[in-house]
């Protein structure tokens, strides 16, 4: 496609496990525009796993490709660039000398999508084609992504996610295992079904299996797996049939990736990533029981060019994110036992002080994190009521929490337990927190609702009560002190009765 006037001129560059692509694309009325693809065959992934190791000849290879890559985007008047890779190249030995050498010898800077990225990226390219899906309220669906580190499966209902599992099982693994196989015996259908089933046993602790109505997956060759299993490509997803994806899993297994490839016409870059992904699906469909599996084009290059070019996009991402976080954390929380009305309440009442206050710290928006400690504060006490919030932080650290780093999660931890963190940010976001629990002390929700003015040194929370609040305004003006260390305000709690309202 060519070049048009006006619009932004943007590049990605993908160093793959199996090939390093480019793409340049520009913004075209508010779409994508590929004005220009390459690709060059060059297997790094499986050096790095029999070396542990870029050699030196491959990286001179790279950066020769690179170098090229570079010239042509100067003929295009290339504006942005992101030159990238996943986690599997980060697993190299010699990993900072990659990232080095590449600077030194093309001038380009390389960025490492993390797995958990990738994955939200592609969940998010499902969201935005099924949005349109005339499907029925209240369905669950059950996102899936092979990333490069772990199968990634997400519950979906409605707008959000409602809980995320990462099983450790990748294209990689099930070809290696099929190699072995293959050399080692001659049971191979049963031996590899064993196999996936075995890889795919956690979706019976996580309430996944038998408990979804379809399977969505999101895949960047979804043209050659529509045509293997007889299906059209329509408003750019294909419904496939469980028993036609079945029929073609049990062909395959029987095959070895090569000879599937010359079977059904694949190229060679095609062959044992569709090889790998149709045995996959198949048994995921196999498990939880699914009628229907509807495919989507999913790829990490088109998601990460619609975000340098089309700025609603990254919003409306952000967005999604958030929701599916807040819908991950409440079912999390639901399964431990928690309190789920205290802790909306505790949410609503943080939120509320966060945004009346938000001249306090306006160059920051941490609001997402204060609501994930509220509704997740509780969930230790399965464990131990008097360390609970400490047997909280452990949980909240490792939960699977859409969007969050392990960086993120631990400050979410930190939050809602008493540390000794010099954190600014933390701290500013306890005082929240605490101000908050405060007012629901007894987890009765005695208060309807509060007002809040800011005026001067001093934060105002008004409430109508004609009950016992004692032990609230107790709590209320402990956690006060903290508020006021922080921010040099002074919160005061003001309780009207029904009759002076």
């Amino acid at each position: 496609m060519s070049k048009r006037k006006g619009g932004k001129v943007c590049a990605g560059i993908e160093i793959g496990s199996d090939m390093v692509t480019m793409q340049i694309a520009q913004n075209q009325g508010g779409s994508v525009g590929v004005l220009d693809s390459l690709e060059c065959f060059f297997d790094l992934e499986k050096e790095i796993a029999h070396t542990g190791r870029v050699s030196q000849p491959s990286m001179q290879e790279l950066c020769k490709i690179l170098g090229g890559f570079k010239q042509e985007m100067e003929s295009f008047g290339v504006e942005q660039y992101r030159l990238f890779s996943t986690d599997f190249l980060r697993k190299a030995e010699n990993f900072g000398f990659i990232v080095s050498q590449l600077m030194g010898r093309t001038g380009m800077v390389l960025e490492i999508i993390s797995d958990e990225e990738e994955k939200a990226l592609l969940y998010w390219q499902m969201q935005k084609t099924m949005a349109s899906f005339d499907r029925d309220k209240g369905d669950k669906y059950l996102y899936t992504v092979i990333g490069n580190e772990s199968l990634g499966l997400a519950l979906q209902s409605g707008k959000r996610q409602r809980l995320r599992q990462n099983l450790s099982l990748t294209s990689f693994d099930v070809l290696q295992m099929r190699e072995e196989i293959a050399a080692g015996t001659e049971e191979v259908v049963p031996v590899m079904n064993e196999y996936l089933e075995n890889a795919l046993d956690g979706l019976e602790p996580n309430g996944l299996r038998k408990s979804v109505k379809t399977l969505v997956f999101a895949d960047p060759e979804l043209e050659a797996l529509s045509g293997m299993c007889g299906v059209k490509i329509e408003d750019h997803r294909c419904i496939i049939p469980a028993e036609k994806l079945a029929a073609l899993g049990q062909q395959l297994i029987e095959m070895m990736p090569e000879s599937a490839g010359k079977v059904y016409g694949l190229t060679i870059k095609q062959e044992r990533a569709v090889y790998a992904s149709v045995l996959i699906y198949e048994k995921l469909a196999e498990l939880t029981g699914v009628s229907t599996v509807i495919g989507v084009y999913g790829s990490l290059m088109d998601s990460l060019m619609e975000q340098m070019l089309l700025k609603p996009e990254r919003k409306e991402y952000d967005e999604y994110m958030d929701e599916s976080a807040l819908g991950c954390a409440r079912t999390l929380a639901k399964r431990y036992g928690c309190a789920m009305e205290h802790a909306e309440k505790v949410c609503d009442f943080a939120e509320k002080l966060y945004l009346k206050t938000k001249r306090l710290h306006p160059s920051a928006d941490d609001l997402i994190y204060l609501k994930l400690a509220c509704l997740l504060h509780n969930v230790g006490y399965f464990s131990d009521i008097e360390y609970h919030a400490r047997c909280s932080a452990s949980l909240i650290v490792t939960f699977n929490i859409p969007g969050m780093t392990l960086a993120e999660r631990q400050m979410i931890a930190q939050i809602q337990q008493h540390t000794t963190s010099k954190s600014i940010r933390v701290q500013q976001l306890r005082a929240y927190f605490l101000l908050a629990d405060a007012l629901d002390l007894c987890k009765k929700q005695k208060l309807d609702d509060i007002s809040i003015r800011l005026e001067g040194g001093r934060l105002t929370v008004s409430t109508v009560y004609d009950g016992n609040l004692y032990l609230e305004k107790r709590a209320f003006e402990k956690a006060a002190a903290l508020f006021y260390e922080v921010f040099g305000i002074l919160p005061v709690l003001h309780v009207k009765t029904a009759l002076l309202k």
